[in-house]
């Protein structure tokens, strides 16, 4: 498990306000050493992670105190209109205008030096203003949870997409600088218009190791580097006119251990036959002759140990601890 990992929680995705009302859109995290370090707890709006524009900004924030050292409204438009929940991260808006029906993002920070990608998240809430420029939140992104990988193996992070307009898709991993605002890209695909077919590009060091399984991103031959967070971002080109509504991202932590770890799998003294990946339900191996292959699962499914027809199947028909069926 990674130290110190922050985990950003939403009750809702949308929130209905009415103008001239106030509203709450609200935001938890956790962290997974369990103690309770002071964070820098941001809310941004925005077209997704990497061009969310800061509108509030609150330092030193503990769950013990719940408070901010030190709070402050950094988008003019919103003055004397938003403030921190009494209670926990949330925004609060106090008097709703027309023009707030927008893509909000509650982004957590351990606050530190040396801290990496695995101590910040962020998650979005669309506010729907009645009465005033209403949008719905077009769609919900999900993603696996965390994974972990085997270095020189691969990998695969799931990524779904319900609701409209999920057409096109971003992987970039990070946040990379102190700000918290930058990203390195890993691969996209976009939608073609005629005469252009969809362009899918990976990029820099991914060439030749990221591609996609529908949604989702595999990496092939793991490198140590590789661990980090990871974001799926779902967003269509045609509805970027509209707002940010169309534009929704989650992250998942990558952690990345070494191939001579006691614990990596090995096809040694094995019947031929499938097997289980000890770190990944979405993957398998497959053992032939000692020799391993490691395979990856259709997105939304897992393995299946012992299935007599396929090798994967839907989690619900899957027991423990990879899937939810129940034994009799």
């Amino acid at each position: 498990m990674v130290e110190q990992e922050v985990d950003v929680t939403l009750t809702f995705e949308e929130v209905t306000g009415y103008l001239g009302n106030s509203a709450t859109l609200e935001c938890d995290y956790t962290i997974s050493s369990g103690q309770d370090l002071p964070v820098t707890v941001t809310w941004k709006q925005g077209d997704g992670p990497r061009y969310a524009e800061e509108i509030f900004t609150c330092t030193g924030y503990t769950k013990e105190d719940k408070s901010c050292v030190n709070a402050q409204v950094t988008k003019i438009e919103y003055l004397n209109r938003i403030q921190i929940a009494n209670s926990s991260p949330s925004l609060v808006f106090t008097k709703i205008e027309a023009e707030d029906n927008h893509n909000y993002w509650c982004q957590v920070a351990i606050e530190g030096s040396n801290m990496g990608e695995e101590q910040v998240d962020m998650k979005s809430v669309v506010l729907r203003v009645r009465g005033g420029h209403e949008s719905p939140k077009m769609h919900s992104v999900t993603i696996e949870a965390n994974s972990v990988g085997v270095e020189g193996a691969d990998i695969q992070l799931d990524c779904d997409c319900t609701g409209s307009h999920c057409d096109d898709v971003a992987w970039f991993k990070g946040p990379t600088n102190d700000q918290h605002t930058e990203y390195d890209m890993v691969y996209t695909r976009t939608s073609g218009s005629r005469p252009m077919p969809t362009q899918y590009v990976p990029y820099g060091d991914w060439k030749g190791r990221a591609s996609l399984s529908g949604n989702s991103l595999v990496i092939t031959g793991l490198k140590a580097s590789d661990a980090g967070r990871y974001w799926c971002e779902m967003r269509n080109a045609a509805m970027y006119g509209i707002g940010e509504v169309a534009t929704d991202a989650k992250s998942t932590v990558v952690e990345i251990i070494s191939e001579n770890d006691g614990n990596v799998f090995t096809c040694e003294g094995k019947a031929d036959g499938l097997y289980s990946d000890p770190y990944q339900c979405n993957m398998y191996y497959v053992c032939v002759m000692y020799v391993k292959y490691h395979r990856p699962c259709p997105t939304g499914t897992v393995f299946a140990p012992g299935h007599p027809l396929y090798a994967c199947e839907h989690p619900a028909n899957v027991p423990a601890p990879c899937g939810t069926l129940k034994n009799n």
